[in-house]
């Protein structure tokens, strides 16, 4: 991308921008070397203008994933296009021999509208990917989004070579098989790459069977308790399902509703202590976990440590 330093350098001078002499060392550094850059600092300090001028000197484009609480992995990646599948089952009649070959076109590359994450891996030239505020993500955000990445949408293949785009899925939307990977790529350890799901074909898909409406509508009154963050993990941790609905059969649903109980059972109990403290303290506690609210606490762990920091705080109240 560039000859040297200098030529970086002469470069960025060139669109306007203007560093010193260590961070040119280090922007050359990171782009020679294809590893991401970090930069911290505030509002207005040149982080943004940076990815742009680089772009602009290396006579590339920018792809910018604009992060914010909330957002998902459907912005970062893409999803499907509804409306245009929808145009095209309107159009095929007929013209398909099965429901099975309609599926296969249905979830081709087609309809799938990338978002920057996949523009920037399929880009024919490199580009600059700028991940602006990645701060204000939660963590359900960086592991759902990149693991739907690899398995659904196969960007492991940049990762590892794989010929092909997509991850066959079974009825149940899951991947039918796993890409075998090279022993480079299993864990320390896996001599044989029998014990690693990604060394072989996929475990049978959970059986599906008889489900109880009542225990549904239990689970998704839940959500109000939980907030939205515990309430899906409770449920992919459990069930491997986004929506109550999704859960494949009534044992799963006794144990997620078990779950659910559990979660809300130290909801209450973070409630009283709360009550116990004093709101002061208690808003103390919940700023220094960054808890913006009980509704928004991001995962069950951090739900056991607010619990663990109000009992702490209680008992030194009461002595």
């Amino acid at each position: 991308m560039f000859d040297s330093i200098d030529d970086l350098g002469t470069k960025l001078a060139a669109t306007g921008y203007f560093i010193d002499p260590v961070m040119t060392q280090v922007v050359f550094l990171a782009a020679k070397l294809q590893k991401p850059l970090l930069l911290e600092g505030p509002a207005g300090s040149g982080k943004t203008q940076l990815a742009i001028s680089v772009a602009a000197a290396a006579r590339t484009h920018v792809e910018r994933l604009q992060c914010y609480r909330g957002v998902t992995e459907d912005k970062a990646i893409g999803r499907f296009d509804e409306g245009l599948q929808r145009l095209y089952m309107e159009f095929s009649k007929g013209q398909h021999k099965n429901w099975r070959t309609v599926q296969a076109n249905l979830k081709g590359r087609d309809f799938f509208r990338p978002g920057p994450l996949t523009r920037a891996l399929e880009c024919e030239r490199p580009c600059v990917l700028l991940i602006d505020e990645l701060d204000k993500v939660d963590e359900g955000f960086e592991a759902q989004a990149f693991k739907r990445a690899c398995s659904c949408f196969g960007l492991g293949r940049y990762l590892y070579n794989f010929t092909e785009m997509w991850v066959p899925l079974n009825e149940y939307r899951q991947p039918a098989e796993y890409p075998r990977l090279p022993q480079w790529a299993l864990p320390k350890g896996n001599n044989t790459g029998k014990s690693h799901p990604a060394a072989g074909s996929r475990p049978p898909a959970v059986q599906r069977g008889p489900i109880d409406q009542k225990t549904t509508v239990r689970i998704e009154g839940s959500r109000r308790i939980l907030g939205d963050p515990i309430y899906g993990e409770i449920l992919w941790r459990v069930a491997h399902a986004r929506q109550a609905n999704g859960i494949p059969n009534a044992q799963l649903q006794a144990n997620v509703a078990e779950a659910m109980e559990r979660a809300s059972r130290g909801f209450s109990k973070a409630h009283s202590l709360a009550e116990q403290i004093g709101e002061t303290s208690f808003i103390a506690i919940l700023d220094r976990l960054r808890i913006e609210s009980m509704t928004t606490i991001p995962r069950l762990e951090m739900l056991k440590t607010l619990v663990v920091e109000l009992e702490r705080e209680a008992a030194r109240s009461a002595a």
